[in-house]
């Protein structure tokens, strides 16, 4: 992006924080928007679409910044004309290395250019357009409504931009028809009045209506989480399985039984899930991490970052029945989504207190994203009858699964579940950590929603027990024990080894005064107890890095972890 003046400077929302978060510690993601012109359109026509984003939506002309006190800011830019990257290969293989650019290297906390553009040609025409856009500015709703755009704006006469160097021409096929394009919902706001972020006066100081009550609500709601649902065979280890299911009667079953409860298919699906964490569990309350959009109505139509992921708690300690379950989940999700103005590093620094209150963290678990695709959407106006037959006449399509990467699991990952409605198939696309879950748990997982809304629709509402007695065989190796509140995962050693921290604690010891205003630092309290805050944390590792010391990470400040411990590992950089 060519990003002209800066026009405004805003804090970060909410969701924001915690995709920043993720940008320093390496893990943010991309997202990308493709589409495929049919018939290829001229350059001039894409180069103009691309130039009507930009000036449409901030989100696309954002960048991030630290102000005087190390605080991140995100900071709008004037439109400007895009930094457009070409393609002319002719193989398939050399279009996949193209698309590998606009995504590596990584986005980063020092990188800028959050948003990436890319065309791809043949004979003087661009048969692909490609816009790669960092998660921290750009939510999955987001990229439906920019392809939108983008089918309508190549679609229709552009106005004329500068012109392009020649292209020679590459003997290729020209790619296949691209999915149908979805409609694009309005525009919410004038061009280059759109809102960054619909929580960015969260952390800004302001008074925002039902911040006050949000906090309150999870100060008192994670005293009711799980510290985690299983123990892991290695404790620290995160071995993916990555996992891919897509069956035809999912989505009918989700809608039908969503009627029946007058509730949604994102909340019977999450039902499902805790039903099935329940069983392998044996615990007496699970929780399942929700994606949430927290968007207006007026909001709907706006490019930018409104995700949450909220922590949902239900009771199952009575054996409920799976009617029962949605209910609950139902009036569960409510609450807790109606209290999502809350910054997502306040929510962790809230959860890092109950933490230090039982002496044992919290493991992210189980994570649910459910997309509200135009496919479900045309599904919930089918009748009763439409949705029966399909559920009669579909079932299983795929399933595929496979070990990946083994990396560091510093925050107790188990399983990350990725669901949308696609043409004629659900479709979910799942991470797992085998080091918590076996083969036969991922499959129940994936595949076990499916066969409790078949029963559940076709007969008596059946109790997790009666559940757990028809999958049998399929849930896997026995039980796991998981924790109780009041027991220590992996507890910390009673030293640090004898290793010689002193300079080391001495550098972070006054970084964290200088930035916090206090002359004493207890070394024996970890940062969030001495009153850090998160969002202060890169101003911290700024001024060890000055000081050349290195080796530590964001998420190390949010653990509850003394300075001692945490100046144990800083190293001297170079």
């Amino acid at each position: 992006m060519s990003a002209g003046a800066e026009i405004r400077r805003a804090p970060l929302g909410g969701a924001q924080q915690f995709e920043w978060w993720k940008l320093l510690t390496g893990d943010c993601n991309a997202v990308t928007v493709e589409y495929r012109p049919e018939p290829p359109i001229p350059y001039l026509r894409a180069l103009a679409a691309l130039r009507g984003l930009l000036a449409r939506h901030e989100a696309l002309r954002t960048t991030f910044q630290l102000d005087d006190a190390g605080t991140p800011v995100q900071v709008v830019h004037a439109p400007g004309e895009p930094s457009v990257r070409f393609c002319d290969a002719e193989s398939d293989a050399g279009r996949a290395a193209f698309r590998r650019t606009l995504t590596e290297p990584p986005f980063t906390a020092t990188d800028t250019e959050l948003v990436r553009f890319g065309v791809v040609c043949w004979d003087e025409l661009v048969v692909e357009l490609l816009v790669v856009v960092s998660h921290a500015v750009f939510d999955g709703h987001s990229q439906r409504l920019v392809r939108a755009e983008l089918v309508e704006a190549c679609g229709a006469d552009a106005p004329p931009g500068p012109a392009r160097p020649a292209v020679e021409r590459p003997a290729v096929e020209r790619p296949a028809v691209e999915r149908p394009a979805v409609e694009r919902p309005d525009r919410a706001g004038d061009v280059g009045h759109q809102p960054v972020d619909s929580a960015r006066a969260e952390v800004s100081g302001e008074l925002v209506p039902g911040r006050e009550a949000a906090e309150r609500f999870w100060r008192e709601e994670v005293r009711h989480l799980p510290a985690r649902l299983f123990v892991p065979s290695r404790p620290g280890v995160f071995q993916r399985y990555g996992a891919s299911y897509r069956s035809a009667a999912l989505a009918p079953a989700l809608v039908l039984a969503a009627r029946r409860h007058r509730t949604t298919p994102t909340v019977v699906y999450s039902a499902l899930v805790h039903a099935l964490l329940a069983i392998m569990s044996g615990e007496p309350a699970t929780v399942v991490r929700n994606h949430f959009a927290g968007r207006t109505t007026g909001e709907r139509g706006t490019v930018g970052c409104y995700h949450c992921i909220l922590p949902t708690t239900v009771d199952v300690s009575d054996n409920p029945s799976v009617g029962t379950l949605i209910e609950r989940v139902r009036v569960r999700m409510f609450r807790v989504q109606s209290r999502y103005r809350v910054g997502q590093l306040t929510l962790r620094e809230t959860l890092a207190a109950e933490e230090r209150r039982r002496g044992v963290p919290f493991a992210a678990g189980t994570t649910v994203n459910f997309d509200h695709s135009p496919e479900l959407t045309e599904l919930l106006g089918r009748d009763d009858r439409e949705l029966t037959d399909l559920l009669a006449t579909s079932g299983e399509l795929e399933l595929a699964m496979g070990r990946n990467e083994v990396t560091p699991d510093r925050d107790g990952f188990d399983a990350y579940l990725m669901t949308t409605v696609e043409p004629a198939a659900a479709w979910v696309l799942a991470s797992f950590n085998s080091m918590v879950l076996d083969p036969g748990q991922m499959r129940a997982l994936l595949a076990g929603p499916e066969r409790i809304l078949r029963a559940h629709l076709a007969g008596p509402d059946l109790t997790l027990d009666q559940v757990a007695a028809r999958l049998g065989g399929d849930l896997g190796d026995p039980v796991r024990v998981g924790l109780r509140p009041d027991e220590e995962l992996d507890p910390p050693p009673a030293h640090d080894g004898g290793a010689p921290v002193a300079p080391a604690l001495a550098a972070l010891r006054g970084a964290v005064a200088r930035l916090h205003g206090g002359d004493d630092v207890d070394p024996d309290r970890c940062y969030l107890a001495l009153g850090g805050r998160l969002l202060l944390v890169p101003a911290v590792l700024a001024r060890l890095a000055g000081a050349g010391w290195t080796g530590l990470a964001p998420d190390d400040f949010a653990r509850p972890e003394s300075l001692t411990r945490l100046a144990g590992r800083l190293r001297r950089a170079g």
